[in-house]
């Protein structure tokens, strides 16, 4: 299937679960459905369009002479669907002249069909079935148009909703008495489905976070399975590290068919802000709490008891040099790509070859980084961080690589030098410009990577929800446009 044709695809499910069924008539949401179906029916069905519409013509001409005997009644006639008949034998195979050659054998067609249902020298309960059978061939060929041809849906609904998800806590649970009294699935993310829900019952009551696999993760590596991700957000918790607290993860959940999912305690508050820095102002204790969060996550001791997790996290990278760890995670990231990718850019890969001849010789240990701090990641209750969320990125790295991060979606946000400040003043390590600089850079090539492995899984195929389908190729402007102004603004960063 074509890459176009999967776009149309999704963009028609979509709209049937925005729109339902059956939107009010003549609205602009009946129109855009419609349209789709259309445009999804002539993009991906153009062929079986033509020839259904084609054979039963040729049917229909064939039984008009057979039935009728036009040869001895109508001779004229006779040789005029003769005519007919022989140029649909002539149609063409190619798409664009086939349309042309439908529009004038339709054009020949019509005025044809009107001679016969009106010619005296015919019957006129055969007139009359000539209209009749014009008819149902002409309303078969408009569904078939109308999508008619396209897939029924008949996939298996895998959707969590609140009623699924109270079966399945009761069942879990073994308690009749637990009712989810409030169901919230999240927008955005490309990664996992969130949904926040609420409970009363005996055995369980309270807010939840569910955070759940797709059914193949746009990435597959680091912590994008909750398999992973569950292990690496308790034993920060264990650690006293303001990561959700992770109650529970399911890979074998009968009464929710789909992905995989672990269930979290919602921690009070509201996110931080996006992706492109905070929601509100940024005062100093804020700056301090923020700085004072990442250089206390950078302090935590070796968590060898996650063994060998990941690529990113395993027994021996602890012991690592800070380069060495740096350069096989980046190295990891790029063999992904180049694994996965159909069509990889030759920008991206420049900026590996870049990257892997610039990793910084620094100093000091590996430490388990978080790999999407920002604002969108933090919970903030009052004033206070509650909970720093979303742990899919994580891995074992250079403290560099999260502040660097941190800079990319934060630092529009606040005084970077307070920041840096308040983090060194927290315990955090002495960071150089060029070194932060540099995973600088590097953060903006991995969400560039990402984002356009998201998009290869959606145009071959191994996934299809609709808002993955343009984010390989709508960002890419977003993220090398800073890399280039951060590699033109300074010296290497080694």
């Amino acid at each position: 299937m074509s890459i176009s044709a999967r776009l149309l695809r999704s963009l028609n499910r979509t709209a049937t679960t925005l729109y339902g069924e059956t939107p009010t008539y003549a609205s602009d949401e009946e129109a855009i459905q419609a349209s789709l179906k259309i445009l999804e029916s002539r993009d991906v069905y153009a062929d079986r369009l033509f020839t259904g519409w084609r054979d039963r013509l040729a049917a229909q001409l064939s039984d008009l002479m057979e039935r009728l005997a036009l040869r001895g009644v109508a001779p004229d006639l006779f040789a005029a669907i003769e005519t007919l008949r022989a140029t649909l034998a002539e149609a063409p195979a190619d798409s664009e002249d086939a349309e042309l050659f439908q529009q004038r054998a339709m054009r020949d067609w019509s005025l044809l069909v009107q001679t016969l249902a009106a010619d005296p020298r015919i019957p006129a309960a055969e007139r009359t079935r000539i209209v009749f059978d014009t008819a149902d061939a002409e309303l078969t060929r408009i569904a078939e148009l109308c999508g008619g041809l396209l897939p029924k849906g008949d996939a298996v609904d895998i959707s969590v909703t609140g009623p699924r998800l109270e079966r399945y806590l009761v069942d879990r649970f073994a308690d009749d008495s637990i009712r989810v009294t409030a169901f919230r699935p999240l927008p955005g993310g490309y990664g996992k489905e969130t949904t926040l829900f609420e409970v009363e019952g005996q055995a369980l009551a309270g807010a939840f976070v569910m955070r759940r696999d797709r059914d193949e993760p746009t990435m597959d590596n680091d912590c994008h399975r909750v398999s992973a991700e569950f292990p690496v957000i308790r034993a920060a918790w264990d650690k006293g590290f303001p990561a959700p607290e992770a109650l529970w993860v399911d890979t074998d959940h009968k009464l929710l068919p789909g992905g995989d999912f672990l269930i979290m305690a919602r921690a009070p508050g509201e996110s931080g802000g996006n992706v492109h820095g905070a929601s509100g102002a940024v005062d100093g204790a804020l700056i301090d709490l923020l700085a004072g969060s990442v250089a206390r996550l950078h302090q935590l001791p070796a968590m060898r008891e996650l063994g060998d997790l990941t690529n990113g996290i395993s027994t021996e990278l602890w012991d690592l040099p800070l380069q060495e760890v740096s350069r096989r995670y980046i190295a990891s990231i790029r063999d992904l790509y180049l694994a996965e990718m159909v069509m990889p850019s030759p920008a991206v890969l420049a900026l590996y070859g870049w990257l892997l001849d610039h990793v910084p010789d620094a100093p000091g240990r590996a430490v388990l980084l978080h790999g999407d701090i920002g604002f969108h990641n933090f919970i903030v209750d009052e004033g206070r961080l509650s909970a720093v969320v979303d742990w899919e990125f994580a891995h074992i790295g250079d403290p560099a690589d999260d502040v660097g991060y941190v800079r990319n979606t934060v630092g529009g946000s606040l005084d970077w030098g307070d920041f840096m400040t308040a983090y060194r003043a927290a315990g955090g390590p002495d960071l150089s410009e060029e070194r932060v600089r540099f995973f600088q850079i590097w953060g903006h090539v991995r969400n560039l990577t990402a984002s356009q492995l998201t998009t290869n899984k959606f145009e071959t195929g191994r996934l299809d929800e609709l808002k993955l389908g343009h984010v390989g190729h709508s960002m890419m402007a977003g993220f090398l446009k800073p890399i280039r102004d951060m590699m033109a603004a300074g010296s290497d960063p080694s």
